[in-house]
């Protein structure tokens, strides 16, 4: 009863990577009896071009079979006749056997967009005998069987009527001249495949149709599945979480490493800290190499400490600068004015002419927008 509700509740149409991951199992819509009809009417296109020549040279090749002209040397004469009438026979067969071999190939994945099927697979419940006769005793197999049957009768009555209309046509061959004799053969045999190929097209076209569809079917898929597939192309929760840490791990490994050639950095002590780097010759204004709050501002500051950065406490810059620009973001033009003052303070401090104490006074400072 619960397979019978889940069953039910497969009513949506299936993903894009369901049906991938079927076809790398092997499965996909296929017709046989749309592979068939191809495979009929590329033999039909090889005797309608090359029907006639076949013909002529299997009468030849038995001809030359049946001479000998030199009884006491027929192990010459059979060697000639495999090296030439035999030979080109069989040329002009290997002609027919290879599109009938690339159409076996390709016909099958004709209803899956011609891509390629690889999946060489060891089923041993393939081998088990109960589940053998269980799939011949299954409703698939007894609607294959009756379809079969329905088309061998169909295509038998088709041919039959073909030949019993042609009953008098072909005794009138045995008087014609061998050239038109052949042509006329070729014709009749052309006529009749193509008769035949009336009720085929017809069961093809139906039956890729239905196969499309039970397919399709077969492959629906429940709320709960979409979800689950939804779940692993993303990824689960937890793996989310931790990549996320990784890249925020990544990221702040290189905004340290990018504060040891900072020139300043601007903190407010305990909560805010905007590490700027400016070089006169590359850069328009300086530029936030590095920001963090609570405890990265600490550590961003432990690392200026380490490489001789200097550190200008100044709480109400750096609480501007860090609600209003991210890393990378160039310093304002408003702002021109306060880090000049903090920058010019930071290289006097580095040559030994201000002490850290003597900050810059920056006066008031503007209101900025909020960079999107």
């Amino acid at each position: 009863m619960a397979e019978e509700e889940f069953q039910e509740d497969k009513t949506l149409e299936p993903t894009e990577r369901r049906l991938q991951k079927a076809r790398e199992e092997g499965q996909f819509a296929q017709s046989r009896d749309l592979t068939t009809l191809v495979l009929l009417m590329v033999f039909m296109l090889f005797t309608f071009s090359a029907g006639p020549v076949l013909v002529r040279q299997m009468v030849v090749m038995v001809r030359d079979g049946l001479t000998f002209s030199n009884p006491d040397r027929w192990a010459d004469t059979v060697m000639a006749w495999l090296s030439s009438s035999v030979l080109s026979f069989v040329g002009l067969l290997a002609l027919l056997l290879v599109p009938v071999l690339l159409v076996a190939i390709f016909a099958p994945l004709s209803l899956s967009g011609l891509r390629p099927v690889f999946a060489f697979k060891f089923m041993g419940n393939r081998l088990n005998p109960i589940a053998g006769i269980g799939r011949i005793l299954s409703l698939p197999t007894a609607v294959e069987l009756v379809k079969t049957i329905l088309k061998a009768f169909l295509v038998l009555g088709v041919g039959m009527a073909y030949l019993i209309a042609l009953l008098g046509n072909v005794s009138t061959l045995v008087n014609q001249d061998f050239n038109v004799a052949v042509v006329n053969t070729s014709q009749l045999i052309f006529n009749g495949a193509v008769l035949l190929l009336v009720p085929l097209i017809l069961i093809a076209v139906g039956d890729a149709v239905f196969q499309r569809f039970n397919f399709m079917r077969q492959m629906r898929m429940s709320r709960e599945e979409i979800k689950q597939e939804m779940k692993e192309m993303e990824g689960s929760p937890e793996i989310r979480a931790k990549l996320r840490q990784r890249q925020r791990q990544i990221a702040q490994s290189r905004m340290m490493a990018a504060i040891e050639r900072a020139d300043v950095v601007v903190a407010n002590p305990d909560h805010y800290s905007i590490a700027l780097r400016y070089d006169q010759a590359t850069m328009a204004a300086p530029v936030v190499v590095a920001k963090g709050l609570d405890y990265l501002a600490l550590r961003i500051q432990d690392v200026a400490k380490e490489h001789q950065v200097p550190i200008a406490r100044i709480p109400p810059l750096a609480r501007l600068m860090y609600s209003r620009l991210e890393i990378g973001d160039p310093v304002p033009e408003q702002l021109f004015e306060a880090v000049a003052k903090v920058l010019a303070w930071a290289y006097e401090l580095k040559r030994g002419t201000k002490d850290e104490a003597d900050l810059p006074e920056i006066g008031t400072l503007p209101q900025l927008e909020t960079t999107a």
